[in-house]
Parts: C-alpha cells; sequence; structure tokens
C-alpha cells in the first residue's frame, strides 16, 4: 500500500493539517498529522494499527489517494490518457490557418519570417472544407469548433466569414452545433467584422497585448517598426460589447511592472465584467537563435506568472469562470493527444500540434487525398517516457512537444516544467482548499 505516484503533499496548509493532492484526479483531502505517519508506515510494508486506520486507508484506496501497487498507477493512468484523448466529447477541433503571413514582426513570433504573400488559394479551401465535414460524417460528431489562426487570420476576413458561414450551415443540416474562435493581433478587429462573425454561430477573439503601451510597443511592431498598442487597445474597447474577447500577453521576467499597468489601463477603460479573460504567459525561446512562441510557463517566471494572476483577479477582470480556474486545468495534455484535434496550413497540410504547421514532412495527412492518416512525428518516440515517475505527467506529457521541436530539431525530448508546476499546483491547490474548508481570513491571505 503506498501513495499514489500521481499524488503531491502539502505539508502545514493550517497547523498540523496536510493536503493530499492528486494530479491524475484533480481532487484534495485534508489529513492530520497522524494520518500522514500512518501513510509513511503502510508504504513500508505495516498494516493499519486500529479500526480508525483500516477505514481511513479504505478511504484513501477508494478515492485513489492511494494504490496498492505500481501497476494500479499505470491502468488509472491510461484509462486518464484515454479519456483526455478524446478532447471534448463528441466534438472535432480544427485549427484553420488561411495564411502563415502576418502584418506585424514581433521580436519573439517563430512565423515572422513567412513570406507576406503566402496564403490559402480557392481550391485548397474547398477542399478543406469537404475533409473537414468528411471526418465529422465519418466519426458522428455532432460538434465542430474551428479555431482561426496564422499569421494573421483577419488578414484574410474573406476566409473566415466564407468558411464559418459554409461549416455552420453543414453542421446545422446536420442537426450539429459550430463554434469558433479567433487568435488575431487585433489590428483589423472591427465591430462590423465582430457582428458579421457572430451570426454564424457563438465565439470568441483572443487578443495580445504584451504589457503597457512602451512594453508592446517594443515588442509588436508592424513591419516599418511603428507600434501597435494604440490601435489594438482602441479595437478592444469598441469590440467589447459586441463579441466575447480573451485577453492574452507574453511577458518577459522583468516586466511584471507593465503588465501591471496594462491590467490599470483595461481596468480603467470599463472593461471589467466585459472580458472573457485575462491570461498572462512568458515568452518561451523555441528557436535555436531568436525567434520564440508562447505556450508553456519557463524556469524563473512562475512567481511572476503567479503574482499577476493575483491582480487579475482582485481587479475582477476576466469572467466568474475563470476566477475559479486552476493552473492545471488550462494545461494538457493540449490537442496533440487528442484525436479528433487538427490545424490545416495554407497549401492544405494537416498537423496535430498548431507549433508545428507549415513545416513539411511534420504533417500526418492532406486535404487534397483519402491517404490514411499517420502517426503525430511529435508523437513517435513516446519522449514522456523520459519523465520517470513525475507526478505531473498525467497534465504534461512531456511538455510542450512542438516547442522543443522547434528549438531543437528534434522529437525524443521533453519541454521539462517541473519547477512551474511545483509552485503553481502549491498556490492553486492550497487556495482552493482554504476556500471550501479555511476561514474567510486564510482564504484571503491565500489569494
Amino acid at each position: 500500500m503506498q501513495l499514489s505516484r500521481f499524488v503531491v503533499s502539502y505539508r502545514n496548509v493550517r497547523d498540523g493539517e496536510h493536503v493530499l493532492y492528486s494530479v491524475l484526479s484533480d481532487r484534495y483531502v485534508g489529513i492530520d498529522q497522524a494520518t500522514l505517519g500512518a501513510i509513511g508506515r503502510w508504504s513500508r510494508g505495516a498494516s493499519p494499527a486500529r479500526t480508525d486506520e483500516k477505514e481511513t486507508q479504505a478511504a484513501l484506496l477508494e478515492d485513489g489517494f492511494l494504490v496498492e501497487g505500481r501497476e494500479d498507477d499505470d491502468q488509472a493512468l491510461r484509462e486518464h490518457l484515454d479519456r483526455a484523448a478524446g478532447g471534448i466529447p463528441g466534438e472535432m477541433h480544427v485549427t484553420l490557418m488561411p495564411t502563415l503571413a502576418c502584418n506585424l514582426a514581433c521580436d519573439y513570433c517563430f512565423q515572422k519570417e513567412h513570406p507576406a504573400f503566402g496564403k490559402m488559394n480557392g481550391t485548397t479551401e474547398e477542399a478543406t472544407v469537404e475533409w473537414i465535414l468528411r471526418a465529422i460524417d465519418e466519426r458522428k460528431l455532432r460538434s465542430l469548433h474551428v479555431h482561426y489562426f496564422g499569421g494573421e487570420p483577419l488578414t484574410r476576413k474573406d476566409f473566415v466569414l466564407r468558411t464559418a458561414e459554409i461549416l455552420s450551415a453543414a453542421m446545422a443540416a446536420r442537426g450539429g452545433t459550430f463554434a469558433w474562435s479567433c487568435t488575431t493581433n487585433g489590428v483589423n478587429l472591427t465591430p462590423d467584422f465582430a457582428a458579421k462573425l457572430r451570426r454564424f454561430g457563438d465565439g470568441t477573439f483572443k487578443v495580445t497585448l504584451d504589457g503597457d503601451r512602451e512594453t508592446h510597443d517594443r515588442m509588436r511592431t508592424y513591419r516599418n517598426g511603428r507600434g501597435s498598442f494604440d490601435q489594438i487597445f482602441e479595437n478592444v474597447v469598441a469590440c467589447a460589447s459586441i463579441v466575447r474577447i480573451r485577453i492574452g500577453g507574453n511577458f518577459l521576467p522583468d516586466q511584471q511592472a507593465s503588465f501591471e499597468k496594462l491590467l490599470e489601463r483595461l481596468d480603467s477603460a470599463g472593461l471589467q465584467g466585459k472580458l472573457e479573460s485575462v491570461r498572462f504567459k512568458p515568452i518561451i525561446d523555441t528557436q535555436k537563435k531568436k525567434a520564440s512562441c508562447t505556450g508553456c510557463t519557463g524556469e524563473g517566471e512562475t512567481e511572476t506568472l503567479v503574482q499577476l494572476n493575483k491582480s487579475i483577479e482582485r481587479r475582477g477582470l476576466g469572467s466568474r469562470e475563470q476566477r475559479h480556474e486552476t493552473l492545471e486545468e488550462m494545461l494538457g495534455p493540449c490537442e496533440l493527444h487528442w484525436k479528433n484535434s487538427y490545424t490545416i496550413d495554407p497549401d492544405g497540410r494537416v498537423y496535430k500540434c498548431p507549433a508545428v504547421a507549415g513545416i513539411p514532412g511534420m504533417e500526418v495527412a492532406s486535404v487534397g487525398t483519402r491517404a490514411d492518416e499517420k502517426e503525430a512525428p511529435l508523437l513517435v518516440l513516446r519522449p514522456w517516457k523520459k519523465c520517470g515517475d513525475c507526478p505531473y505527467l498525467p497534465v504534461c506529457m512531456g511538455g510542450c512537444l512542438g516547442s522543443k521541436y522547434l528549438k531543437t530539431g528534434r522529437t525524443d525530448e521533453v519541454a521539462c516544467k517541473l519547477e512551474a508546476f511545483e509552485t503553481s499546483f502549491r498556490e492553486a491547490v492550497t487556495k482552493r482548499y482554504l476556500a471550501e474548508f479555511g476561514s474567510t481570513e486564510e482564504w484571503s491571505n491565500a489569494a
């Protein structure tokens, strides 16, 4: 009898009270010092000494905090990953990339060198729509979520509106549902366009603001070097009452003050309660030289992320649902591991990971053929087997394998987030626990 290897313990969350948290099931339980000591004895082969210990052991075993042996953990992990592979039950999630070009040239963007003329042509667009609907029918799925991405997808507003209209009508004819999301730099986001796209289904825009004006305009410039903050911020304010907007931002370790100023500006603009969410992430190097992408928390930035999240909550920015989310619920296993999730680039190549879209040889299929789908190259070597007994494996699966490939060119390495997980999970779990079982003062201190 032993603790599951996917259980982490947090000592003295309150005096003499400890918390066990299962990463595998996202559940926690409070125990006292006597129980903690008993668990140590059980793991060394001792049997429960008293009736109350037997009852405690049985309850912890039933809830998955304790396991009889390693094989039980292995089986539970397999079942968890099988469920995760389903993604959102009954739904296909497709990221469409009408272009890899962009009207900005952000310093850290891994796609900024793509030629300005690259875009999906009409023949490939028709084949893409057919491929999506054929997959929907073959798998008997009832829901379709299309994520418009790039490059900058709103340089192809015609494509976005046209495909949304066709796919929305096609899903309605099948008795299903259609939803959309769009990751945009916000430069071309207008109330008129937002209203038109909303006609075809529920959706959200994710817009990036990298700190206050001074910081943002160093990072996210037009190709002529001019800053983009004022135009983007103006568009966000104009559209926030028309459509749901999520604010994202990518920070460097020394930029916390700049992002605090951005939060103050969002608050002052009257956006409290109008934004779907506000989430910031560190800039993660994914190239051998300069370029990078954003996706995974890196070493040294975790504390900044924690403090910014507290500031977001204190100001009431983002939805009520976001303020009750925990970090682990926003992480993997990512769509790379989902069986009904794909990314399609402007040439009609189909990928399992958007980070490697546009790279020939990393695709799993093509919209122009009916050949069998191959396994994603990022998954073939099962790099997460190197992670050993890491308790965070169920939500991480080796981290962002796409960004690791962009940096190293290898598919056998993991992007370890252990330091970030250890900090952020403790923050999230203890806060949730005290909110449920602690006093108001204890919860406030944790928040």
